[in-house]
């Protein structure tokens, strides 16, 4: 049995709050570079344009724009009115009309997907976890129109699970090769220490049964991640206080075979993820025979905040195990990651997979 899990970020198309929030980490940055300028007695005239550049992206001195048309509901019905017009007209069946929609996402770049789903179809897996899915739609045209033709035949079971996010992200799991999905149990009511949502995107526990009938417990997990000025290690904490007890409720039921995948936004030696890997209950593979990332040594994967955790009743069947990151498809580039951050250093999450003999 071979198992893959990965942070897929979206399959097709990402809300444009992801947008929203890189503009206000732009808007932070000029803030701070008008304020240097700003406090420089002895202005050139290249600082003075600058300035003027800066202000204009801040909103100082904004251009008036003015709409294309205006479209309403009223009674039920849609009405558009194009600039400069009196008169608005009922969009029916025979009156057509041209206007503009808010849209509330952005497409992705078919490269990206590609190069995720070359992980994918590297790793071969009969499991597939995936976190931060759109919706059930995208995941359903993925398997067929994307895995299907270099798997050799899609997923033949496949679930979607919403959670607590606003964007709609959820988790999925897919199967193949007789694994069969027999059960499914959400979390997504559970609360934190303030009475909030401690998940927020859910954190599902699936079962699986082998073709062999040996039982099986999947745990996806997405973790809250610190931002620039948040840290959440008190919410991490308690969240992987959580998924311990559904573990142990789990082992107390003699259903010991587990494991819990995802994001888990810390790494191995953080404090907050003590009560998952704090006793040997749970272990990582991180440190076994894991594949290299890139060409490089395992060591470039020195961020780890993704995990693919396996209890002791699996430690034995281990067969292998393996990190993927999505590589340039192109030769040119000499198979470097395409999506790399500061130092080189991999951004986009992995996929990591693992090897069972039961």
């Amino acid at each position: 049995m071979r198992i893959a899990t990965m942070n897929i970020q979206n399959l097709f198309y990402r809300d444009l709050s992801f947008l929203k929030q890189n503009a206000s980490k732009n808007l932070q940055d000029w803030m701070e570079e008008f304020h240097v300028l700003l406090k420089n007695p002895k202005k050139e005239h290249q600082d003075l344009g600058r300035m003027r550049e800066l202000a204009f992206l801040m909103g100082f001195s904004p251009q008036t724009t003015e709409p294309f048309l205006t479209l309403r509901r009223r009674g039920g019905h849609l009405y558009v009115k194009p600039l400069g017009g009196e008169r608005q007209v009922k969009a029916s069946e025979r009156v057509g009309w041209n206007g503009w929609v808010e849209l509330r996402s952005y497409p992705l770049d078919e490269k990206h997907r590609e190069a995720k789903v070359s992980s994918i179809v590297q790793a071969n897996p009969d499991i597939l976890v995936l976190q931060e899915v759109e919706d059930r739609a995208s995941l359903s045209d993925f398997n067929r129109d994307y895995l299907a033709p270099k798997l050799d035949g899609a997923f033949e079971q496949w679930l979607f699970t919403e959670g607590n996010d606003n964007r709609g992200l959820g988790h999925a799991i897919l199967t193949r090769n007789g694994y069969r999905i027999t059960g499914f149990q959400p979390h997504a009511h559970e609360k934190d220490k303030e009475g909030r949502d401690l998940f927020g995107m859910d954190c599902p526990e699936y079962t699986v049964v082998t073709p062999e009938g040996k039982e099986l417990t999947i745990i996806s997990a997405r973790f809250q991640e610190d931002h620039k000025d948040l840290d959440l290690h008190t919410k991490r904490k308690q969240q992987a206080q959580r998924v311990r007890s559904f573990c142990n409720q789990l082992i107390s039921q003699s259903r010991d075979k587990i494991m819990v995948c995802g994001t888990l936004g810390e790494v191995s030696y953080g404090d907050c993820l003590t009560p998952l890997l704090g006793d040997g209950t749970l272990s990582d593979f991180h440190g076994r025979s894991l594949g290299k990332t890139r060409k490089g040594k395992e060591g470039d994967w020195l961020a780890k905040h993704d995990y693919l955790l396996y209890s002791k009743a699996m430690a034995s069947c281990i067969n292998g195990s393996g990190v993927l990151f999505p590589l340039e498809s192109k030769a040119s580039d000499g198979g470097k990651c395409r999506f790399v951050g500061k130092n080189n250093r991999a951004v986009v999450p992995p996929l990591i997979w693992g090897e069972f003999d039961f």
